[in-house]
């Protein structure tokens, strides 16, 4: 009997628990809004009426305190945490029970200053930290690309061209190879790597003198100079898209590492070391990179207002079952009752 009691949650703690319960054990006026705008008049309350019946039931319900309880006072510290911020306040009106979805530190300062009533760091939806988080990779993989390109383009149009900027480029390589022969590269290619780029711009180097406009009296010249160049951007376009992969193909997976080769042989068929065309291809890749950081915020609110209709109808059902089931345990204990 007595463990039965021990363990029965409190009836402060399923008040609380119920649709709409924060505000109701707290004594809050609760304000609705179509609008779901933080600057909606509607949606403010009184962040001072929060604090002071906070700290007036987290006296009574304190864990160290005659008759306290630590389920009931972290349910009431929870209660204080989602009315004192926008978001979580306006997720807990659309839905009338708390998801407790959000990210928020529960050591350290930021717990200090809550118990205080004071405000600690924004809580973050699981909404919106899904699509930050696909914001982010995506954008520092554009950028990534816009900074690969750029290295490729400047190989192509300048190191390539120069003894004075082929040499120390050669040497640098030299070094990396030592390092990745260190490092015990089970890759055949990665270990490959720095020699196959070593090639790919000796052999762009030795046909730069006229790149891709060289002409002879036969014409053979060009088209001697054609293949060469274009045989040496391959390779090293190759090389520059396997070492990007977080994952490397290994050449037992013939078919993987014969796709990246066939995007090199196209793409150096673009590319043909001029100067333009590497330049519309960033434009192109920083283009992409705003469009991501500015098209994101846009599909975050479309989500979240989605979500929030979703939400919306679900707390409507929420809130008729329980007051249903209220109405048949009073109806049952007044039947009890007559008995």
């Amino acid at each position: 009997m007595n463990d039965t009691d021990t363990n029965r949650p409190s009836k402060a703690m399923m008040l609380m628990l119920a649709p709409d319960g924060y505000y109701a054990y707290l004594n809050i006026p609760k304000c609705r809004s179509s609008t779901g705008k933080e600057t909606d008049p509607l949606l403010q309350i009184d962040l001072d009426l929060v604090k002071k019946n906070y700290r007036k039931l987290s006296i009574k319900h304190h864990p160290d305190k005659p008759g306290g309880d630590a389920d009931t006072f972290r349910v009431l510290k929870r209660a204080q945490t989602v009315l004192s911020n926008p978001k979580l306040r306006q997720q807990y009106d659309i839905l009338g029970i708390d998801l407790d979805d959000d990210e928020v530190e529960q050591n350290g300062v930021g717990s200090a200053e809550d118990d205080n009533g004071e405000g600690g760091p924004e809580p973050q939806t699981t909404s919106q930290g899904i699509v930050q988080e696909i914001a982010s990779l995506a954008l520092t993989s554009v950028l990534q690309l816009v900074v690969r390109t750029a290295l490729l383009g400047s190989i192509s149009l300048i190191v390539v061209r120069y003894k004075l900027t082929l040499f120390p480029a050669l040497a640098f390589l030299a070094f990396i190879a030592y390092k990745v022969r260190s490092a015990s590269a089970y890759n055949t290619l990665e270990m490959l790597s720095p020699f196959l780029i070593s090639i790919g711009i000796i052999i762009m180097y030795q046909s730069s003198s006229g790149s891709w406009n060289i002409t002879t009296g036969d014409g053979k010249g060009q088209s001697n100079h054609w293949l060469l160049y274009w045989l040496g951007e391959s390779i090293l376009i190759f090389m520059f898209t396997y070492n990007s992969m977080v994952e490397k193909p290994s050449m037992s997976n013939p078919i993987y590492v014969g796709a990246i080769l066939v995007f090199g042989i196209v793409a150096a068929l673009w590319f043909r070391g001029k100067f333009w065309n590497y330049a519309i291809i960033i434009g192109l890749e920083i283009f992409a990179a705003i469009f991501i950081a500015v098209s994101f915020p846009v599909f975050e609110m479309i989500l979240e207002a989605i979500l929030n209709d979703k939400l919306k109808k679900v707390g409507e059902k929420i809130r008729a079952q329980h007051k249903c089931m209220e109405r048949y345990y009073r109806s049952d204990n007044t039947d009890s009752g007559t008995k």
